[in-house]
């Protein structure tokens, strides 16, 4: 009885390390993408919650979120299921988006990161960015120089 239980174990390792990844099942809807650094500031969410809308002959899967349609399609490996759904198909709107502008939409901020202008000097002209674009300069900007644009 043993031999015949260590043997149905070791099948289904074999199984999970030919298939690390196995197709996801019509009832897991809701997964979870992971939002790479670039596309994202420091204080926003590191991923974004979406839904399965379909799988294609290749075996990528369309995702869509509240913002719109992911335009890119994804491999089972870039996105985790979760075990709740938040939303459905029907939530989805029919506008195809990047995960770039969805990280931008769904940003506290204001998109990438915390501006700052990066001035050496005190600018009286129009050369540091933040007074070209009537923007004061914070203390990110210029640390312990003297900045006339505050």
């Amino acid at each position: 009885m043993c031999i015949l239980t260590a043997s149905v174990s070791l099948k289904f390792k074999s199984l999970f390390l030919t298939f690390p990844f196995p197709p996801l099942l019509v009832w897991f809807r809701a997964v979870r993408i992971k939002v790479p650094e670039v596309d994202r500031a420091k204080t926003d969410a590191r991923s974004i919650l979406a839904v399965v809308l379909s799988k294609t002959e290749d075996g990528f899967y369309k995702l869509g979120t509240k913002t719109g349609i992911l335009k890119q399609l994804y491999a089972k490996s870039e996105f985790s299921v979760l075990k709740e759904s938040f939303s459905t198909k029907e939530d989805v709107p029919a506008v195809e988006i990047s995960l770039h502008q969805i990280a931008i939409k769904q940003s506290l901020g204001s998109g990438q990161g915390f501006r700052k202008c990066d001035c050496n000097s005190k600018f009286t002209t129009n050369r540091c960015a933040y007074r070209r674009n009537q923007l004061l300069c914070n203390s990110k900007c210029h640390q312990s120089l003297d900045c006339t644009n505050k």
